[in-house]
């Protein structure tokens, strides 16, 4: 099972939409995936496997949390995007 959090500026609307969509995803293609959501500067207790983030806040994450990948997601209602952006994590 991989963990990811999900994380916008506030850790309230954006990161809670992008979530639903990624479990979406992940139910879709049968990945075992646990999946929470916070600010910003919610993520660093975070020990999981990755951190997703809209492409406006994935540089500022990157800088906090540089020993988990981040992945930037331009546009979170794009299923396609997602699981093109999860899937390599997700295989290894």
């Amino acid at each position: 099972m991989k963990k990811a959090v999900i994380t916008c500026r506030a850790g309230m609307g954006t990161s809670t939409m992008l979530t639903v969509q990624v479990k979406n995803v992940a139910k879709k293609n049968n990945w075992e995936l646990e999946v929470d959501h916070t600010s910003v500067d919610g993520i660093g207790s975070f020990k999981g496997d990755f951190i997703i983030a809209l492409s406006d806040v994935a540089d500022d994450v990157r800088e906090k949390k540089k020993d988990i990948p981040v992945i930037g997601i331009k546009n979170m209602m794009d299923p396609n995007e997602i699981e093109e952006k999860l899937t390599p994590l997700m295989k290894e």
